[in-house]
């Protein structure tokens, strides 16, 4: 694989996807030695992290050279970002629906995952790419 065929955007998006990996395994919330992390802290932690990690995933299945995912209308660059949002969106609602005990692992998911949305759309952007309905292709 050749990395240096990768936009700047792909690159930050596949770092953002590499920690939400790792950050499924920290603690989100916790208190007294007892922690949780994103698989205990329920469906909006996992399924916001592995959305935007799927995302990620979609810009290295490309520059991997395999067949370019597609959806639909939707572009790999198109597709990786609004999977990536969609990560955000569930990752800030289990933040806003659970606000005590909060640990450093929801921030950095919350950050991790914006990180991902962010790399995917200037990829996006790169590509010469709107979203479908947003003024453009």
């Amino acid at each position: 694989m050749d990395f240096s065929k990768l936009s700047n955007g792909a690159k930050m998006a596949l770092i953002g996807g590499a920690i939400l990996i790792i950050n499924l395994f920290l603690p989100w919330y916790g208190t007294l030695g007892f922690n949780l992390n994103a698989f205990d802290a329920e469906f909006l932690a996992w399924g916001g992290s592995i959305l935007a990690i799927a995302g990620a995933a979609i810009l290295l299945l490309k520059a991997m050279g395999t067949k370019d995912v597609e959806a639909g209308q939707f572009k790999p660059e198109q597709l990786a970002t609004i999977l990536g949002a969609a990560g955000t969106v569930l990752i800030v609602l289990r933040w806003l629906t659970e606000t005590d005990f909060v640990k450093y692992g929801l921030f950095v998911g919350v950050a991790a995952s914006a990180v991902v949305t962010f790399g995917a759309f200037t990829s996006m952007k790169d590509a010469g790419l709107d979203l479908p309905g947003m003024g453009g292709n």
